[in-house]
């Protein structure tokens, strides 16, 4: 059984809601995850959407997976288009845990998370698995925790297409930018859509590529797209950035660890101030790139005084993602609590930091100054 713990912290003007009516058992908020259908070793994207337009504030609790027919999960993204969402998993074989902190709360104009997985190479045709949500899982809803009604969904392996990556996947690009829909069964008549986004041409490349191009500027975070093929299989995915690591942390927890970007990204960042911390607690930086080419990256760190303490160049290829504790950005001598830290770039990233917790094993994400500055008193 693939397991998936979910920690949810909300930041700003919503604060998680241990007041009125704690506890109550009645299910008001609903859920649903449709049904969905994959060839064998290729990736399904299941989305967790709500039925109605409820604003979540956050929740806590599981995401169960059969795993039968699923091997791993391959990412995570979480959606705020209407503010700034940060999330870190720690995978431990098949057994993930995630926190998440956002500014806004969620709605039903996009799924609330989705999760990609990856079936088995050896799954027979037809046979299905299930996903759904823990029904111990609590949500906060205007300040108040409920449980939900949720409608599994059913993976099926079979049919004869699959999205599984959209590459740039995230973020606003320019008219002429050639965007790369990756996946497997692709043919001359498979037919591409891209809902509520302009493009001035669709092209079939080969059975695992096909790509489109921008008629105009367009933010391609959250874009729905869907191939269908004749033999009426079909594949729909919600695109992001999946990045591909350029280091890996010498801690433990680290090394395991899945940051998750929302597809805000600023040509400057800051983070903190650093927390005082426990013997088993660091703080780490954790950088995403989704722009098409390498960005070149300075982190300064700053004392409380705004005087200079470190700095650190890094070049940050296109589509990559950075995660290291920042002894490892910073020559093996962290800052020290109290200090913040300065991320300048040629090109806009994605940055959030991430306070680690050995003893407890769990990771915190912190989103930058920016995003709660620029969405109310932090």
């Amino acid at each position: 059984m693939l397991r998936i713990r979910l920690w949810t912290t909300v930041t700003c003007l919503f604060a998680l809601g241990a007041g009125a009516a704690g506890g109550r058992d009645t299910p008001d908020l609903n859920f649903r995850v449709p049904d969905e259908t994959a060839p064998a070793g290729s990736i399904v994207q299941m989305k967790v959407s709500t039925t109605e337009a409820t604003p979540i504030s956050g929740g806590r609790g599981w995401i169960r997976v059969d795993g039968a027919s699923l091997s791993r999960v391959e990412g995570i993204a979480i959606f705020a288009r209407n503010g700034e969402a940060a999330g870190a998993a720690v995978v431990e074989g098949t057994d993930v845990a995630m926190t998440y902190v956002t500014t806004q709360p969620f709605t039903d104009e996009y799924p609330v998370l989705t999760v990609a997985l990856r079936i088995r190479d050896d799954a027979v045709a037809g046979s299905r698995a299930q996903f759904t949500l823990d029904p111990s899982w609590l949500w906060n809803l205007n300040g108040t925790r409920v449980r939900a009604r949720v409608a599994p969904g059913t993976v099926t392996v079979g049919g004869s297409v699959a999205i599984t990556d959209v590459v740039p996947g995230e973020g606003t690009f320019p008219a002429g930018t050639v965007v790369s829909v990756r996946g497997v069964g692709f043919n001359s008549l498979s037919r591409l859509r891209i809902d509520g986004i302009a493009v001035t041409s669709v092209e079939y490349v080969s059975p695992t590529e096909m790509q489109f191009t921008l008629s105009e500027a367009a933010n391609l975070t959250a874009a729905l797209l869907r191939v269908d093929n004749p033999d009426r299989s079909r594949s729909i995915y919600y695109s992001y950035t999946r990045g591909i690591p350029a280091a890996t942390s010498g801690r433990t927890l680290l090394s395991r660890t899945h940051a998750i970007f929302s597809g805000t990204t600023r040509l400057q960042s800051t983070v903190g101030p650093i927390p005082d911390m426990t013997s088993t607690q660091y703080f780490a930086l954790a950088l995403q790139n989704p722009d098409l080419t390498a960005a070149d990256v300075t982190i300064e760190a700053y004392a409380a005084d705004g005087s200079l303490l470190q700095s650190s160049a890094r070049s940050l290829p296109n589509g990559a993602r950075l995660t290291l504790e920042l002894s490892e950005l910073f020559d093996d001598a962290a800052p020290p609590p109290g200090a913040f830290l300065r991320v300048t770039s040629s090109l806009p990233i994605e940055v959030i930091g991430l306070l680690c917790d050995e003893g407890t094993w769990t990771v915190t994400p912190r989103l930058p100054t920016e995003a709660t500055s620029s969405n109310g008193p932090g």
